[in-house]
């Protein structure tokens, strides 16, 4: 059952790799609506993906809005991709040839090999995030709840992780649920785990992938614990439109779209089902509203001016030699439109090119932001 947390606002932080930088600049900008040291005016923080660790990031400096921002922004802008990932080459290649001699002997699969591995962006996490300091934001009220979904493959289900006051319940629905959890660096790393680029995260028993994967409903964790405004920050274009294809799809021109499918096509869905939602409780007359337990949720998408893909272009030439060389074998090259180079693009040029769109985009629409979180 969905607790009532007043007129409580939630902010939900998508997937999408390093895009996710254009979150930071939104957030810097929206500080800019608040004095110093006030608390985070979202008291109930939803992410996935590299979202999750932005929102973890925030729930630990929830009783200083600004101070969490800027901590935030330092990482971002002195990023490099090798302090999140690195190329196994030489392990892919030994793992496909067991593979190819275990099936010759009729012998089981071993699991599947990622391309990267991940284990510098868990060492970052465990040196830059002080969990305990959930805790305390928790205890003295600055925070509501946390909330973090991963997709779960052994059951198929999108599941929400939160860290929250004893009140908020979990919660079981068809293909989704909510679990009370103490948020750590495990979770921040299944949430994360884009598939066949890093490995699954095992945690309780159950092997986790990218939130992303199952999360039909995005927007449904935020409604679950209380929400009755959603700021949502979208890594997808406004006015979001493919390139036409001139030929036969590359193996880079598949993976923009099934990219594009996981981290936009749901959010989009769910933002139109709540505002339709909304536009048929409208219709119903107050009382009868009180007696189905039916609330109105107001919402307000932030996203960028500019396709994101298409600032990749310039950057390309940044990312370490052996991982331009891997995606070209994929057909990524500089000057294509897929959104699969942006995803790993972990380099400090691209990444405050990106701060830098977030903040401007939301300086373009502060007073309707503002008047959204009523101040």
């Amino acid at each position: 059952m969905e607790q009532e947390t007043g007129n409580a606002c939630s902010l939900v932080l998508t997937g999408g790799g390093a895009r996710a930088a254009y979150q930071v600049g939104v957030l810097k900008a929206v500080a800019e609506c608040y004095p110093r040291g006030h608390a985070i005016p979202f008291p109930i923080l939803c992410g996935t993906s590299a979202g999750a660790i932005n929102a973890t990031a925030l729930a630990c400096y929830a009783s200083c809005f600004h101070l969490g921002v800027r901590k935030l922004e330092y990482v971002w802008r002195h990023l490099n991709t090798h302090k999140v990932l690195r190329l196994q080459l030489g392990r892919i290649v030994t793992h496909s040839a067991k593979s190819l001699i275990k099936g010759a002997l009729g012998q089981p699969a071993q699991m599947a090999m990622p391309l990267f591995d991940n284990s510098p962006l868990e060492r970052l996490l465990e040196t830059l995030i002080d969990f305990q300091r959930i805790d305390n934001n928790l205890l003295y009220g600055a925070l509501e709840v946390l909330a973090i979904t991963a997709s779960n493959y052994n059951t198929g289900d999108s599941t929400t992780f939160f860290q929250g006051r004893p009140y908020h319940q979990p919660w079981a629905r068809a293909g989704r649920s909510g679990r009370s959890s103490i948020i750590a660096t495990p979770h921040l790393m299944a949430s994360s785990a884009l598939p066949f680029v890093f490995k699954p995260c095992r945690l309780q028993n159950h092997f986790y992938g990218d939130g992303s994967i199952h999360q039909l409903n995005p927007l449904s964790p935020a409604i679950h614990l209380g929400a009755r405004r959603i700021l949502i920050v979208s890594l997808a274009h406004e006015e979001q439109d493919s390139a036409l294809l001139s030929g036969n799809p590359s193996s880079s021109d598949i993976a923009g779209h099934l990219l594009d499918t996981i981290f936009t096509d749901a959010l989009t869905s769910d933002i139109e089902r709540l505002q339709r939602i909304n536009s048929t409780i409208a219709l119903v007359p107050e009382r009868k509203r009180e007696q189905l337990a039916l609330r109105h949720i107001d919402n307000l998408v932030l996203q960028p001016s500019q396709n994101l893909d298409e600032l990749t272009h310039k950057h390309f030439h940044r990312l370490p030699g052996n991982i331009r060389a891997v995606l070209r074998l994929f057909g990524v090259e500089a000057g294509d439109a897929t959104g699969l180079a942006s995803f790993l693009l972990f380099e400090q040029e691209y990444c405050r090119e990106l701060i830098d769109l977030g903040y401007k985009d939301t300086r373009a629409r502060m007073e309707e932001v503002c008047l959204f979180l009523e101040v």
